[in-house]
């Protein structure tokens, strides 16, 4: 009897599978459906080009399990060990990852849609040119992250620790990213529609190239940011600190800009042309 034969057994005889120990298995291609797996040893599991719908992996151990093209529906992995885990390719729908440890996994080529995964440590991760959709990073940790040419609609990132992560050459819509700390992340080249970074420390960070137009940056931390060429036309940097900012040939037109401080930033070269100016500090 096949590994994948067992599991689908003992599934359909009770679907209350918590516990279990299936540590090392080969359940490339299974299709699983309403089954539990609570507090199970799943480590080193093999769930390539699987179909997983409605399964609950809460408190589990999947530390280096494969689910590389696999689909997923409403599988709950909240608590649950995923160091090392591979999602390549993968589909995910309506996932639960809440405060589960995803450290090193892997996430390039997947798309995520109305997942949760508020509260998860995604730190040194792999979402290279992956698709996030309606998706909750609120609190999450992601440094250094490795997220080049990601795209990103409408997700909540509040509160979200991104230092040193990767975002270039990526495309973000409607995202809140209010209070988050990316401190020498890379947005070099990034398209940042209607994103609200306001009370956000980006200290050192890369936005050369990026377009930002109409953002909120209020109150935004840019200490010694690169934001060389940047088109932040019509944003709201009221209050924002830009102190030795890199402002050379900055799109700040039409920018609200009032109380901003940038002292030492080298903004001679930027435009301000139509910018809301009062009570802002240059020198």
């Amino acid at each position: 009897m096949s590994q994948v034969e067992e599991v689908l057994n003992q599934a359909l005889k009770n679907p209350t599978q918590d516990g279990v120990n299936f540590h090392e298995y080969d359940l490339t291609g299974i299709s699983l459906s309403g089954t539990s797996f609570i507090f199970a040893v799943l480590n080193e599991i093999t769930f390539d080009n699987a179909e997983l719908t409605d399964i609950n992996f809460s408190e589990a151990n999947l530390h280096n399990t494969t689910f590389r093209n696999a689909r997923l529906k409403n599988v709950n992995f909240a608590n649950t060990d995923l160091r090392n885990s591979n999602f390549e390719d993968a589909m995910l729908v309506n996932c639960s990852f809440r405060n589960s440890n995803l450290e090193k996994s892997i996430f390039s080529g997947s798309t995520l849609r109305m997942c949760d995964l508020r509260g998860c440590n995604l730190n040194h991760s792999n979402l290279y040119h992956s698709k996030i959709i309606e998706t909750d990073f609120a609190f999450a940790r992601m440094m250094y992250v490795f997220a080049k040419s990601i795209e990103v609609e409408k997700c909540q990132m509040t509160g979200l620790n991104a230092r040193g992560a990767d975002f270039s050459f990526s495309r973000m819509e409607g995202i809140d990213l209010k209070g988050s700390t990316l401190k020498y992340s890379d947005f070099n080249s990034s398209t940042l529609n209607d994103a609200d970074l306001s009370n956000a420390i980006l200290i050192g960070c890369e936005f050369k190239d990026a377009f930002c137009k109409g953002a909120k940056m209020v109150e935004t931390n840019f200490e010694g940011a690169d934001l060389t060429y940047a088109n932040l036309e019509g944003a709201n940097l009221e209050n924002a600190f830009l102190l030795e900012a890199n402002l050379h040939g900055t799109n700040l037109s039409g920018s609200n800009l009032k109380n901003a401080y940038f002292i030492d930033s080298n903004h001679a070269k930027a435009n301000t042309k139509g910018a809301d100016v009062k009570n802002t500090i240059f020198d």
